[in-house]
């Protein structure tokens, strides 16, 4: 399956995971977003999974911090023979909802809560053949990424992948941003429909990162860096700002040499040792 194959399978189950949205913060962040940066990022992410673990792929896995369901419910569709389980937030009101609770048995997959900055997350040792950290990172206290990491790697099975992505501490929009004397990030705040949680932190480069898991056993398996952030750039789809945003992205994917330069990192790694 083709990765445009897989965004036309994707679409409409991220825009019926906005059925889930409970408190009018949600709904307004929600529709003032363009959804096609989702869409890229979950594509992307299913199409490592599927070329890493084959079409036929069993066994159990696990993504962290499962959000109102994109990736989660988008693997459990597109790879069908996992069995999938979703750790978020406890505080976060959707996963309350009678629609949420029945996405989870419509598409087979399992839910717990916890706060991974302060528990440990809630299964056992080797417990799953590949985890997916997407967007998360970026939004934990710099003093307990040590933590959260060490868990992940605590769950991974020995020869298991776990894939990651986050922005790019070294996109080519931060750059210029540092070169205007400005800051790469405003200062974090409590998400107000998200209590319990932030907006970004801090952001990391994929050496950092690397440097990390090989320090818990891992190898990096595979890397891509993309920028799709256009959607989020301007005010509408016709505003310059937006317009200008898309041909840089179209830039970056002709020219080898901006393409480090992406504005989000995908890493996908192999846990040391066999099934």
């Amino acid at each position: 399956m083709t990765r445009a194959e897989c965004e036309r399978i994707i679409e409409p189950l991220i825009l019926k995971c906005h059925d889930f949205l409970e408190s009018r913060g949600e709904r307004s962040c929600i529709a003032s977003a363009d959804i096609r940066p989702n869409v890229r990022r979950v594509s992307l992410l299913v199409s490592l999974a599927r070329s890493l673990l084959g079409d036929s792929a069993r066994g159990r896995c696990l993504e962290v911090g499962s959000g109102y369901g994109y990736l989660l419910f988008s693997m459990a569709v597109l790879m069908p023979g996992i069995q999938w389980s979703g750790v978020e937030h406890p505080e976060r009101t959707y996963l309350r909802s009678e629609a949420y609770s029945r996405a989870l048995r419509e598409h087979g997959c399992s839910l717990t809560t916890a706060d991974i900055t302060r528990e440990s997350l809630p299964f056992p040792c080797a417990h799953f053949s590949l985890v997916t950290f997407s967007e998360v990172l970026e939004h934990l206290p710099a003093e307990r990424v040590n933590f959260v990491l060490s868990e992940i790697a605590r769950v991974v099975c020995p020869g298991g992948i776990l894939l990651a992505s986050s922005p790019n501490q070294a996109s080519f929009e931060n750059r210029i941003r540092l070169l205007k004397g400005r800051s790469i990030l405003e200062m974090p705040d409590e998400i107000e429909y998200a209590k319990g949680t932030w907006g970004h932190i801090r952001l990391y480069t994929m050496a950092e990162v690397s440097s990390a898991m090989s320090k818990r056993g891992f190898s990096v398996e595979r890397t891509v860096v993309e920028s799709n952030n256009s959607g989020y750039r301007g005010t509408s789809e016709l505003s310059w700002r937006r317009c200008a945003y898309r041909i840089y992205e179209r830039l970056e994917k002709s020219l080898a040499v901006l393409r480090p330069m992406g504005d989000t990192w995908y890493m996908a790694f192999r846990k040391g040792g066999a099934f």
